[in-house]
């Protein structure tokens, strides 16, 4: 049965869909697209999905990956699929994959921080990587135009929560409400070009 990876994005209103509520989503939607899953095996079968690290709600994904299994796939299949999806919630490519599980590959993100009524600096640059750096996650932090873009690793407990409480303590916002943030990018991390690669390439 051909394992599908998917690159999706989840935005506007969207982001306050918890994470967990996105298996039923996705399977509701490939059923009216007419594809038909694979299911586990025990006395509670439930579609095969395995999704990347929970994304935190109010968090844009611009490019969140997420593994499915079909009986069958066809060329016009990922269409039909994302045409049946809520809006704020959009495939934008797919690759038939198998080998290594989306978890282990897993291990680097990027998000991209902003201030509603305030500029982050690069105090807020500074803060966030030092919290990043203390878990070891710390892959790269730069600051341009108000705009905190922070790379790292650990992703069960380095994300938007712990930036949320540093920026919070400080006093550079008054919490969520205060901010906007995305995660840009999910995938591995590249040394060479201190950027988050892709699970996927262009189909």
């Amino acid at each position: 049965m051909p394992r599908i990876r998917i690159i999706f994005e989840k935005r506007g209103l969207f982001t306050f869909v918890n994470h967990m509520d996105l298996p039923v989503i996705f399977s509701r939607a490939a059923r009216r697209a007419g594809l038909t899953q694979e299911f586990t095996q025990g006395f509670s079968p439930h579609p095969r999905i395995s999704l990347a690290s929970p994304l935190a709600i109010g968090v844009e994904g611009l490019a969140e990956p997420a593994d499915f299994w079909f009986e069958s796939w066809d060329s016009e299949a990922c269409r039909r699929w994302s045409d049946m999806l809520p809006e704020g919630l959009k495939i934008l490519k797919w690759a038939e994959t198998d080998g290594v599980s989306l978890a282990k590959l897993t291990e680097a993100a990027l998000y991209r921080i902003r201030g509603l009524g305030v500029t982050l600096g690069e105090e807020a640059a500074s803060l966030l990587a030092q919290e990043a750096e203390k878990l070891g996650a710390l892959r790269s932090c730069t600051v341009d135009e108000g705009v905190v873009s922070l790379a790292v690793g650990d992703l069960e407990h380095c994300g938007a929560a712990l930036f949320v409480k540093t920026l919070t303590a400080a006093g550079l916002c008054g919490g969520w409400s205060g901010l906007l943030m995305e995660r840009a990018a999910v995938g591995r991390w590249d040394e060479e070009s201190a950027s988050v690669l892709p699970l996927i390439q262009e189909v």
